[in-house]
C-alpha cells in the first residue's frame, strides 16, 4: 500500500535517496557510471531543497509506503524549453499558458518496482495536470530505458518523435512522450 501526498522541503533527502537509487539502477549500461555520480551524488538533499525552492512552478508528490517511508516522487509543471541539448529553466509559451504540463520525473526506488508505486504517483500526476486544465502532458525519457517506456506507454504516452542529446550525460538520447488530457485534446 502506497499513500501519495505533496512533498515538503522535509522530504528533500528521502527524495535524492529515491533518485539515487533510481538512477544507479535504471540508467547504469546506459550511462557512464561515473556521469551517473556526477549527476546523483550521495549527498543529493540540498540540490533537491534548491530546486524545490527555486522553481515555483514545479510540483512534487511523494509515495510513502505503510510505515510514512518516502518510497517514490514525481515532479511535474508546465512545459520547459529544451535547447542546445540543455535543461534551461524556461517555460514554453504553451507552458506558460498552461496549455501543456511536464512530467519532469518520476522515479521509484528500485525495491518498490512493480509494486504499484510508480502507478499512484502516474495517476496523482494525471489527475493533478488535469485539475490544473492542461491539455496534453509531456515528458522525456532515455531511447534506451525499456522499462520506462513500456511503463510510460501504458499510461497512455506515445512518443512524438522529437529527440533530444543529453551532452551533459555523454551525448544519450532522450525520447519525448506525449499524452492528451482529455478526449480532443492535443
Amino acid at each position: 500500500m502506497v499513500t501519495i501526498r505533496p512533498a515538503t522541503i522535509s522530504d528533500a533527502d528521502a527524495i535524492a535517496a529515491v533518485l539515487r537509487a533510481g538512477w544507479l539502477a535504471a540508467y547504469e549500461g546506459i550511462v557512464p557510471h561515473d556521469l551517473i555520480e556526477q549527476a546523483q551524488p550521495p549527498d543529493g538533499g540540498t540540490r533537491v531543497r534548491e530546486r524545490m525552492r527555486g522553481r515555483p512552478w514545479q510540483r512534487v508528490l511523494v509515495g510513502c509506503d505503510e510505515a510514512g517511508k518516502v518510497v517514490g516522487y514525481a515532479s511535474y509543471g508546465p512545459e520547459r524549453e529544451v535547447l542546445n541539448g540543455q535543461w534551461p529553466l524556461t517555460l514554453t509559451e504553451v507552458g506558460m499558458a498552461g496549455q501543456v504540463g511536464e512530467l519532469y520525473a518520476l522515479y521509484v526506488h528500485p525495491d518498490r518496482w512493480s509494486t504499484g508505486t510508480g502507478r499512484a504517483l502516474m495517476t496523482g500526476v494525471l489527475t493533478k495536470t488535469a485539475a490544473l486544465g492542461y491539455d496534453e502532458i509531456v515528458l522525456w525519457v532515455l531511447e534506451e530505458n525499456a522499462r520506462a517506456r513500456r511503463f510510460y506507454a501504458l499510461s497512455g504516452f506515445e512518443p512524438d518523435g522529437t529527440v533530444n542529446l543529453l551532452e551533459g550525460l555523454g551525448g544519450v538520447p532522450e525520447v519525448r512522450y506525449r499524452r492528451a488530457m482529455r478526449p480532443g485534446s492535443g
